[in-house]
C-alpha cells in the first residue's frame, strides 16, 4: 500500500517542484525584484531552513509548514504534492485512534474541495464572450464596478405604485432612491450579505464571476471557499439550495472519499481474513468521517466556511419557482447566519428581503471607466496597446461630438456593442439612431447560447426561428402599442405583452406567448420583468426606437392622423428629444402633412398665392419661410381665432424689424379688418373706448400704411390719402351720423379699399372659403406649427434637415 510516513509530513513531487520555482519567479518579477528563500521564509512564517528542505523535494516537510509556504506562493498544496504518498495505511491493531490523523483528513478535504471549485470556477466562469464571437478572459476586459446603496423600502412597492419610482430622466429604470457610491471590490469584502441590482448588461455578472476569479488567485476571501450558483439552471420546484452547494462542491468526484472508502474496504477484508469479530473502533470512526465528507456542505455551513454567489434571481423561470427559492435562501440564512451570500437580480421582484443583506445598485460608467472598458475591449480582441488608444480617440470624438450617444456607454453591454461597431465599421458614426439600428440588429442576431433556460424551450424555438426582421416587426409592435397610453408608456403587465406576442405569432394560446416573452429576455435583454409579471423595455431608448420605427413606417395619411392628435404630439416630441438627430422622423412628418393636403385644391391655389407673394418681397434667402409664414395667417384663409398676429409664431427668424414692405402689408389688412367689424358688426361698439379704438381718423394703421406708401409707391399713398379722407370722423356725438355714413357708403369704401390692395399690393383678396375650408387650413396650420415647434427642440435635426424643412414651408404641392 505504499511507503509509509509520518502522517503530519508531506514531501513535493518533481512537478511541485517546477510550480514552485515558477511562482516564486512570477512574484519575484510582479514585484520587480528576486524573491529570495530567506523573504519567503518571512511570510510563510517559517525557518528558511524548512524552505529550502521544501524546495528540494528530497526531505518531509510536516503539513502546516507546507500548507503556509504554498499560501505565500498563491499555490494549493494539494497541487504540488503525491496525496495517496501523505496517506498511510491503517493499522489493523486495536490502537487508539490517531486524532491527529482525522484532522488530517478534514484538512485534506478542505484542501480538496478549495482546489475542485477553483478550478470549476476557472474552467466555467474565467472566461466571457463578446458578441463579436471571441471569447477573452473575465480579468482582459473587467473594470471594477462601483456600487451604490440604497434603502430596502425603495424596493417594497406594489405593482400600481411601481411606476412612481422610475426616473425616467436620470436612471432611465426607476430602481429608487439611491445613497453612496463606493467601489464594488470594497463593498463585497465589507458585507457578508450582499443584494447587487442593475440594469441588463450592466456588469453584475462579470463582477460576480471576478469575485469567484479572485478567490482562485488568494485576492479575495481566501481562507473561505467560493461556490457559484446559476440560479437560471433551476429545474423545478424539487431543486435545493444545500444541494445545489452540494454539488458544487464536488463532494461525489472527491479522490479522498474514495481513498477512505478504499481503506474500509481493506481493513475490513483484513479483519475477515484475521476473524476478528469485534468491530475495529477505526474502521467505525473511518465510516463516520465518510459520511461527514459526503454531506460537507452542511458542515462547511456550520463552520462558516463558504462564499454562496447566486448569479440572476430574474432568471428563475417562474413566479412559483422565485418564491420557492427566496423561501429557501431566508432558511439557509437563517440556519446559518455566519457565512456570505452575494445574490444579483436585474429586477425588483423580490417578495421577501433579508434584512441581513445590503442593498447596493451597479453604477453607470464613469468617463475614466468608459475609457479603460474601450481600451480594454480593443486589447483583447487582438489589438496593441497602441492601437487600442487610437480605436478609443476615434470613439471618443465620435461621442464628444453628439453628447446624445453618451447615454449608450453607461453600461458594458451597450458600451461592448458600440466597440463592436467599430471594429465593424472602422468608424464611429455620430448619428446615433443609426447606432441603435446596428446595434440592435447585432443584438437580435447574435443568439445568446448560454441562457438557454429550462421549461423556455418551446419560446426559444418559437423565437429562433424568426427572422431579424420578425424579430424587429415584433417589437416594434409591442414598443409603439403602449406609447400611445401617455399616462403609462413603460409597464407592461405581463398578459398584455403575452397576447400581443400570441397574436402576432399566432401561437395556440398566450402561455406560449410568456415563453416566447421569456426567451426575448433571455436572450438579448431587450425586454425585462421588473416586478412579479410587470414587463418594460430594459432601456427606455430601445422602446423609444422601436415606436420611431414604428411611426417611419406608417402611411402618410396615417401618419398625418398620428400628428394630428394632441396625445401623439406629446409622444413624438419625446422621442424626437431621445432619438437626435431624427431627420427621417421629422422628414416624413414633413412629406405626411404636404401628401394629406394635396388634393385640397382651394388650399392649393391659397399656398400658390402664398408663394407668389413672398417672391415679390426682397429678403435675404433664409428669411423666404418666414415672409410664406407671414402671408399664410395674412388673408382670410385661417378662423379668426387665429388671427393675422399669430404669423409671429411661425417667422422664424425676423429678428430686425419688419420689411418696409411687410409692415405696409401688415398695416394694410389691419385697417381693411378693423374697417369690416366696426361697418358690419356695430354691435361690438358700446362703450366710449371701443368707439375710440376704431376712430380711423386718429387709427395708427392708416397712417403707418401711408408713411409705408409714401416710401414705396406715391401714387398708393395718394389712392389711401384720398380714401382716409372719405371716412367721417367717430365721437359719441356723431355716432349716429355715422352710422349713417356706414349704412349708405361703409360697403362701397370696403370694396374699394380691398381693390387698392389688390391693385397695388396683391393682398385683399376674397377667397370665399367655406367654414369646412377654413378648419382643413387651419389643420394645415396646426400640423405645420406643430412640425416647426420639433426643429426648434435642441439637436431634433441636422442642419441639413432643418434647411430642407424650412426651404419648403408652406409651398404649394406642384412645388414639392
Amino acid at each position: 500500500m505504499g511507503e509509509t510516513r509520518n502522517r503530519n509530513s508531506v514531501r513535493v513531487n518533481e512537478e511541485g517542484k517546477e510550480k514552485l520555482l515558477d511562482a516564486k519567479a512570477a512574484i519575484g518579477k510582479c514585484e520587480g525584484k528576486r524573491l529570495t528563500q530567506l523573504e519567503l521564509a518571512g511570510r510563510a512564517a517559517v525557518s528558511e531552513k524548512t524552505v529550502k528542505r521544501f524546495f528540494s523535494g528530497k526531505e518531509d516537510v510536516d503539513w502546516e509548514s507546507a500548507s503556509a509556504i504554498a499560501k505565500a506562493l498563491n499555490l494549493e498544496l494539494t497541487d504540488l504534492i503525491d496525496i495517496k504518498a501523505t496517506t498511510p495505511p491503517l493499522e489493523t491493531t486495536a490502537m487508539p485512534i490517531d486524532w491527529r490523523f482525522i484532522q488530517q483528513v478534514e484538512k485534506r478535504f478542505i484542501q480538496q474541495v478549495r482546489e475542485h471549485c477553483r478550478r470549476k470556477i476557472l474552467n466555467q466562469h474565467s472566461r466571457m464572450r463578446l458578441l463579436s464571437g471571441d471569447e477573452i478572459g473575465v480579468d482582459q476586459l473587467y473594470v471594477d464596478v462601483w456600487l451604490l446603496s440604497r434603502s430596502p423600502h425603495t424596493l417594497q412597492v406594489s405593482p400600481s405604485k411601481f411606476l412612481e419610482t422610475f426616473d425616467l430622466r436620470n436612471d432611465r429604470l426607476g430602481l429608487g432612491k439611491r445613497i453612496q457610491r463606493n467601489q464594488g471590490f470594497e463593498v463585497a469584502n465589507a458585507n457578508e450579505k450582499l443584494l447587487i441590482l442593475g440594469k441588463p448588461g450592466a456588469g453584475k455578472t462579470s463582477f460576480l464571476k471576478h469575485l469567484a476569479v479572485d478567490w482562485c488567485k488568494g485576492k479575495f476571501q481566501p481562507d473561505l471557499i467560493v461556490v457559484l450558483i446559476e440560479l437560471r439552471r433551476i429545474r423545478d420546484r424539487q431543486w435545493d439550495l444545500l444541494d445545489a452547494i452540494d454539488k458544487e462542491l464536488g463532494l461525489e468526484n472527491l479522490n479522498l472519499i474514495e481513498e477512505l472508502l478504499k481503506e474500509i474496504a481493506e481493513l475490513e477484508s483484513l479483519q475477515q481474513e484475521q476473524h476478528q469479530k469485534k468491530p475495529n473502533e477505526q474502521i467505525k470512526v473511518l465510516r463516520q468521517q465518510v459520511e461527514k465528507l459526503q454531506h460537507q456542505a452542511i458542515t462547511l455551513l456550520k463552520q462558516s466556511k463558504l462564499v454562496v454567489l447566486m448569479d440572476g434571481l430574474d432568471e428563475v423561470p417562474t413566479s412559483e419557482l422565485r418564491q420557492d427559492l427566496q423561501d429557501k435562501l431566508r432558511q439557509v440564512v437563517e440556519d446559518y447566519p455566519h457565512n456570505r451570500f452575494i445574490l444579483t437580480c436585474r429586477t425588483q421582484i423580490f417578495k421577501w428581503i433579508p434584512a441581513e443583506f445590503t442593498l447596493v445598485e451597479v453604477a453607470d460608467f464613469k468617463p475614466e471607466q468608459v475609457k479603460q472598458f474601450v481600451k480594454n475591449w480593443f486589447m483583447a480582441s487582438g489589438k496593441s496597446n497602441a492601437e487600442a488608444a487610437e480605436q478609443w480617440e476615434i470613439f471618443k470624438h465620435a461621442v464628444d461630438k453628439n453628447p446624445e450617444m453618451e447615454e449608450l456607454t453607461a453600461t458594458p453591454v451597450l458600451l461592448s456593442l458600440m466597440c463592436l461597431i467599430l471594429q465593424d465599421e472602422g468608424e464611429m458614426p455620430s448619428n446615433k439612431a443609426w447606432v441603435y439600428e446596428k446595434g440592435i440588429g447585432l443584438l437580435l442576431s447574435k443568439w445568446n447560447s448560454t441562457k438557454e433556460i429550462n421549461k423556455w424551450e418551446v419560446g426559444s424555438k418559437t423565437y429562433r426561428k424568426l427572422s431579424i426582421e420578425e424579430k424587429e416587426t415584433l417589437l416594434t409592435e409591442i414598443a409603439a402599442r403602449k406609447f400611445e397610453n401617455p399616462k403609462n408608456f413603460v409597464l407592461f403587465e405581463q398578459k398584455e405583452i403575452a397576447d400581443q406576442i400570441t397574436k402576432f405569432l399566432r401561437l395556440a394560446n398566450s402561455s406560449e406567448g410568456v415563453e416566447v416573452l421569456k426567451a426575448i429576455e433571455a436572450q438579448h435583454g431587450l425586454l425585462i420583468e421588473r416586478a412579479d409579471e410587470l414587463w418594460s423595455f430594459s432601456h427606455l431608448t430601445f422602446q423609444e426606437h422601436f415606436t420611431v420605427r414604428w411611426l417611419t413606417q406608417l402611411s402618410s395619411e396615417e401618419l398625418a392622423e398620428k400628428i394630428a392628435n394632441q396625445q401623439w404630439q406629446e409622444v413624438v416630441k419625446q422621442l424626437v428629444k431621445s432619438q437626435q438627430p431624427a431627420d427621417r422622423l421629422l422628414g416624413l412628418i414633413k412629406q405626411a402633412i404636404e401628401q394629406s393636403f394635396k388634393d385640397e385644391l382651394k388650399l392649393q391655389d391659397f399656398l400658390a398665392w402664398v408663394q407668389q407673394k413672398s417672391n415679390s418681397i426682397q429678403l435675404h434667402r433664409n428669411e423666404v419661410d418666414a415672409v410664406r409664414a407671414f402671408y399664410f395667417v395674412f388673408d382670410d384663409a385661417l378662423p379668426l381665432s387665429v388671427g393675422s398676429d399669430n404669423f409671429l409664431y411661425l417667422a422664424l427668424r425676423l429678428d430686425h424689424a419688419l420689411p418696409i414692405a411687410l409692415e405696409l402689408d401688415h398695416a394694410l389688412n389691419r385697417a381693411l379688418k378693423r374697417t369690416i367689424n366696426f361697418a358690419f358688426y356695430p354691435e361690438h361698439i358700446h362703450t366710449r373706448e371701443r368707439i375710440h379704438s376704431y376712430d380711423y381718423n386718429s387709427t395708427p394703421d392708416l397712417d403707418l400704411a401711408l408713411k409705408c406708401a409714401n416710401t414705396l409707391d406715391p401714387e398708393l399713398a395718394s389712392k389711401l390719402e384720398k380714401l382716409k379722407k372719405e371716412i367721417p370722423e367717430i365721437s359719441v356725438k356723431s355716432k349716429s351720423y355715422f352710422q349713417e355714413w356706414r349704412q349708405a357708403h361703409g360697403e362701397r369704401w370696403i370694396e374699394q379699399l380691398c381693390q387698392v390692395m389688390i391693385d397695388y399690393r396683391n393682398i385683399g383678396h376674397d377667397w370665399k372659403f367655406t367654414n369646412k375650408q377654413k378648419q382643413q387650413h387651419q389643420r394645415y396650420y396646426d400640423l405645420n406649427k406643430f412640425l416647426i415647434d420639433l426643429i426648434k427642440i435642441p439637436g431634433a435635426v441636422s442642419n441639413t434637415m432643418n434647411t430642407k424643412i424650412k426651404n419648403t414651408l408652406l409651398l404649394p404641392w406642384k412645388e414639392l
